[in-house]
């Protein structure tokens, strides 16, 4: 392919890059294990594993509306002999061109739970991350197979960015679990990483003007152009293996980064050990590495009006050193300023994720990658911006998934992938590109670990252990009652498994050794006797709410509430109104409020319940959202004219307990009610229990 390059370090670039992105829509897998630490690393805690291996995984990625490739030889892997027209194409857009790339190198890595909270990781990584931005389609046609209708025109190019950056890294990790319950659980993590940088090179420039003929002859250039690149690239570029050999020997950059993350979890109802719904927030790859710069690396000024293209071009023998010397030496190029290092940040992004089971293994996971380096910063590429909503199914040996993506540059892709044990493999945009005769984006993934799944049950298969510790014949029993020996009670009595063993022969709940009237049937809250009636007014002190004040049976063992006074309770309670679907209580109804205040003011004993209720119209969660609000509100308006919290009880009942039919208006509207229950004995009862038989 013969470039008639105008830029005069676009074959740098070119040698850099090699095309090629993250593991997209396999990372959050549940059983993604170390790959999933890449990024978030309080993946790490209360996994699926005990130990995960990862013996190898790749990724590779490129997106660019610069060139076209035509979608056979993509499938067909037929990438030998491609030239311009052949295989590949330049894009018909007329848009400034962009290209990004990233490939992705997992090495030998492990994860390993130390503990139910805590989980130790270790990981080796090399990636490459490379971005062009802002070449004008004026210039870029001028490029490869010249279009004619762009010599001797005056082309004005914006700020022209080109960079790579190839490192490796070593990463240790810590992740723990800092609450969990049956309902859910919280994470953290965090990744130091020790980079090693292997390359990097960039060209930028400020806006320039070029004018061409159609010999090539250069009518115009103006601007300056600013190249840097590592010190250990400067004799790569000569042919053979031993200039890269020498550079990977002499690399000449190094730094350190850091991962920090964090999860949140809410439990499947029923089952503590499965996720309904996961959140997760991370910050990867905070931090920078530090190259010493090629002499040559500098910003220049072009002296190169009428001179020919071929002159800037780089030989095949020649190594970068020998190419900059020869422009040097020719006048065509002229240092105006240099640095002996440069400082190349890590790509630094924010990832947003939420992962939701909508039924039965069946998930949706939507993922943002945010970009959090400018693009305008010369030397330091950066992944894209990222929106991918990946549906999957997911089992403990399997999984498939199907990533949907949309990125900052305007590209929507379509993917599949498949894991099988400890295979996984697949991309997010092949389902998509099959749809196009010439696709401008492609990646793939494929991986290989070993997976050490935890020991740990579910909820059932825990409640199934425990019930074996007292089947018979497991262990000694030698009273034969199904309860072994070490957790009988009662060894040489026979009795039943939900006393631990012990005999009950009165029936009531108490084993004998500890009921204090064995042979009669009594209260559990009286150590096995009867419960007394401590006031005489015929309640027992188990049913009496009141038991040391005499009251009647209808109220429950507390005295008898003035009827008159319950009567005004009910009357004020028909009377509540509020806004329509809100809990706003309508001012009408504040002298009926009063009057309920009154009531209790006059007497200290009395407490009051408020009950509230809706009609059916509304899903049962909102109405019952809401029915609790509206009794809430009324709690709060009595609170504020001075009756204690302590005499107030609400509760919510919803669409629940209608006392008419919901099917028409006037029904509805009866439904749709507060009621307030007017009482006389305490939150809590007091138990009264004999100490001595």
């Amino acid at each position: 392919m013969n470039k008639k390059s105008v830029v005069f370090l676009f074959g740098i670039l070119m040698c850099l890059t090699a095309a090629s992105q993250s593991f997209i829509g396999y990372g959050y897998d549940n059983y993604s294990g170390v790959n999933g630490v890449l990024l978030n690393p309080a993946t790490l805690a209360d996994s699926k594993y005990k130990v995960n291996v990862n013996i190898l995984a790749v990724s590779a990625y490129a997106g660019t509306n610069t060139y076209e490739l035509d979608r056979s030889k993509l499938f067909g892997l037929h990438f030998s002999n491609l030239s311009e027209g052949n295989g590949y194409y330049k894009a018909p857009n007329t848009d400034y061109k962009y290209a990004y790339f990233n490939t992705d190198i997992l090495g030998p890595s492990a994860m390993v739970s130390l503990t139910p909270k805590d989980a130790f990781g270790i990981v080796t990584r090399m990636r490459t991350v490379g971005n062009e931005y802002n070449l004008s389609n004026s210039l870029f046609q001028l490029l490869g197979n010249p279009n004619p209708d762009f010599y001797n025109t005056n082309i004005i190019n914006r700020s022209l960015q080109m960079k790579v950056n190839a490192f490796a890294e070593v990463g240790v990790s810590y992740g723990r679990v800092l609450m969990k319950d049956d309902h859910s659980e919280l994470k953290i993590g965090i990744t130091g990483k020790y980079i090693a940088g292997l390359a990097y090179g960039s060209v930028s420039t400020g806006p320039m003007t070029v004018n061409i003929d159609p010999q090539n002859n250069i009518e115009q250039l103006t601007g300056n152009v600013t190249a840097q690149f590592s010190s250990n690239l400067d004799n790569l570029g000569s042919g053979g293996s031993d200039g890269f050999r020498d550079a990977l020997n002499d690399r000449s950059g190094n730094g350190w980064g850091l991962d920090l993350g964090l999860i949140y979890e809410l439990k499947a109802s029923g089952d503590p050990t499965q996720d309904k719904l996961r959140l997760g927030f991370s910050i990867t790859d905070l931090g920078q590495m530090k190259y010493n710069n090629s002499p040559d690396g500098a910003t220049y000024s072009m002296n190169v009006d009428g001179h020919n293209t071929s002159e800037l071009e780089k030989q095949s023998n020649e190594t970068f050193n020998d190419y900059f010397n020869r422009l040097k030496t020719n006048g065509l190029i002229t240092a105006i300023s240099g640095t002996n290092t440069a400082v190349v940040k890590l790509p630094t992004a924010v990832h947003l994720n939420a992962d939701y089971e909508i039924y039965k293994r069946l998930y949706i996971n939507a993922d943002i990658l945010l970009n959090m380096l400018a693009t305008s910063n010369p030397v330091s590429p950066n992944y894209i911006t990222t929106v991918t909503v990946t549906p999957r199914l997911e089992k403990k040996w399997f999984s498939i998934y199907s990533p949907v993506s949309y990125n900052a540059e305007g590209q929507v892709n379509w993917g599949a992938g498949v894991r099988l044990g400890p295979l996984f493999v697949g991309s997010g945009s092949v389902l998509s590109s099959l749809m196009k005769q010439k696709i401008q984006t492609a990646d793939a993934h494929v991986g290989l670990t070993i997976p050490i799944f935890q020991h740990g049950k579910t909820k059932e298969d825990k409640h199934k252990k425990t019930d074996t510790v007292y089947q018979k014949g497991m262990f000694s029993d030698r009273d034969g009652d199904g309860v072994v020996d070490a957790k009988d009670e009662c060894p040489d009595s026979a009795g039943p498994i939900k006393l631990l063993g012990c005999p009950d022969r009165d029936g009531d709940g108490v084993p004998d050794i500890k009921d204090s009237c064995p042979d009669v049937p009594g209260s559990v809250n009286f150590h096995g006797c009867p419960a007394p009636d401590t006031d005489g007014d015929s309640v027992n002190d188990d049913d009496d709410k009141c038991p040391l004040v005499k009251g009647v049976k209808s109220n429950y063992g507390c005295p008898p509430i003035n009827p008159v006074l319950i009567t005004r309770v009910n009357h004020a309670a028909e009377r509540i109104f509020f806004v329509r679907a809100k809990a706003t209580i309508e001012d009408i109804s504040l002298p009926e409020l009063d009057r309920v205040v009154a009531i209790l003011q006059s007497d200290s004993t009395l407490r009051l319940r408020i009950e509230g209720y809706t009609d059916s119209e509304g899903t049962d969660e909102r109405e019952l959202k809401l029915s609790t609000r509206r009794a809430e509100a009324v709690e709060r308006y009595m609170m504020k004219q001075g009756i204690a919290v302590t005499r107030l009880d609400f509760i919510g009942y919803g669409k629940a307990k209608p006392i008419a039919t919901n099917d028409t208006d006037e029904g509805r509207a009866k439904n749709r009610r507060v009621e307030m229950v007017l009482m006389n004995y305490p939150k809590d009862k007091p138990r009264v229990a004999p100490t001595t038989k």
